[in-house]
Order: C-alpha cells, then structure tokens, then sequence
C-alpha cells in the first residue's frame, strides 16, 4: 500500500463512518477494507463488517497499513477505494465555479445532499475529487454524487442546455422571488463576486447588504430554496 498519489488508480475512505458511506453508495467500487486491532468492537463495527459481507468485499485487520496511509493517529478504519468515472443523470445541476480548495467543496457537497442534489458540475476547477482530503471534506457525501468537469460555462452549454440561476453579488432579482424551472443549474462561486463579470443577470440572496454571507450559509441557502420549490410543486 502506498500513500495517496493522484496519478493512482486507487483513493482511501480514511475513518470508518467514510467508509461505512463508500460501502452503502458504492460499494461496486470498494476494493478491500482495512482494520485496526484497536477498532472498538461496537455496533459501528458490526455495521461496516455486515456491509463488507453483504457485498463480498474482503476486509483484513492491517495495522502497519492503516499507519502508513493515515496521518491521524485515531484512524482505525481505511477503505480502499477504485477510481470511477461518473454521468450525470437528472434534470437538477449543482454548477460549482472557481473551487480550489478541498474544504470549500465539501462544505457544499455536505448541503448539496442533505437537500437531494446529486449532480455536481466542477468549472475552472483543479481539484481531485478522490484526494482523500476531498473525501473527509464532504464527510462521505461525495459517494452522493455524480461528478462532471468544464473548463468554462460554453463547454458545460454544449452539453447541458439548462436553464442557469447564478447567484450573484446584487441584483434586482432575489431568491425568495425566483421559481425554477427543470431542467436547470444552480451555478455558485467560490466567490459570488467571480460570477459578476460574467452573467448580465444574476440572483442575489436577500440579506442585509452591509453584511458578507459565508460560502457554507450562501450554499445551504440556495440548496435548501430549491429542495422547497421542488416539494411544493
């Protein structure tokens, strides 16, 4: 076992809760599972070897490895995890723009599941998504979703003729206002200012102007609206 590289055909789901949610979400893509004889012996436990069992994924209790490949010293769980490629399926996009940072796009993968997006669209990104500090980031909802990447938004249009709501820094439009229409793509920056120079028409979040709005509130703001406009129609 050697440590993360991203040129390698494998990733590690670094944790048991990890890899309890790669177990449930793609367990078609778990290689093996590896143990520490410090594990507790507890229902956590007995789910992830009930999991392993179920999909015939074999799992060895491999401290040396575990050491190795993790730098926390209260890991006592790692999945090993194959590469997959991924399709996105449904008429509800997620369109992620400027991310570079693993904690930031797990911020947004964490609500983006919690309010039924699947489908998430990376544009002038450089992140691996299987880097396992993507994975601990997004605490296993990365498993969620499917996964698409595009230099630019005319790339992404070629293939995708959804209808855009970008949410900008000020706009005459506001949230609480705007009813979606599928198919359609919540597009979100890593900075909403980014989005500015390059929609003529954005949505703005209704808040006070005098006050910045957090990249994890702006998120779950905007996901949450939609989940509701969903449900009620």
């Amino acid at each position: 076992m050697e440590k993360y590289r991203i040129e390698a055909s494998c990733s590690y789901s670094l944790g048991m809760s990890l890899t309890i949610e790669a177990l449930k979400q793609r367990p078609e893509h778990v290689r093996q599972v590896l143990l520490s004889n410090k594990a507790n012996k507890n229902q956590q436990l007995s789910s992830l070897l009930e999991l392993c069992d179920r999909h015939s994924i074999p799992y060895v209790y491999d401290d040396k490895s575990i050491d190795k490949l993790s730098n926390k010293e209260n890991c006592y769980c790692i999945g090993v995890i194959d590469k997959y490629e991924t399709a996105l399926k449904g008429k509800r996009h997620v369109v992620l723009y400027g991310f570079h940072d693993y904690g930031d796009l797990g911020t947004v993968l964490r609500s983006a599941v919690a309010f039924d997006f699947s489908d998430i669209v990376l544009i002038d990104s450089d992140i691996d998504i299987f880097d396992p500090r993507c994975i601990r980031a997004s605490m296993g909802s990365l498993f969620h979703c499917d996964f698409a990447r595009y230099k630019d938004f005319d790339s992404y249009r070629k293939d995708y003729d959804y209808k855009l709501y970008p949410f900008v820094s000020d706009s005459d439009k506001e949230l609480s206002d705007i009813g979606f229409e599928e198919p359609y793509a919540l597009v979100i920056g890593r900075d909403y200012r980014q989005l500015d120079e390059l929609f003529e028409e954005g949505i703005c979040i209704d808040h006070k102007k005098d006050k910045e709005i957090s990249l994890s509130i702006r998120s779950s703001i905007i996901l949450q609206r939609a989940y509701q406009s969903k449900r009620v129609r």
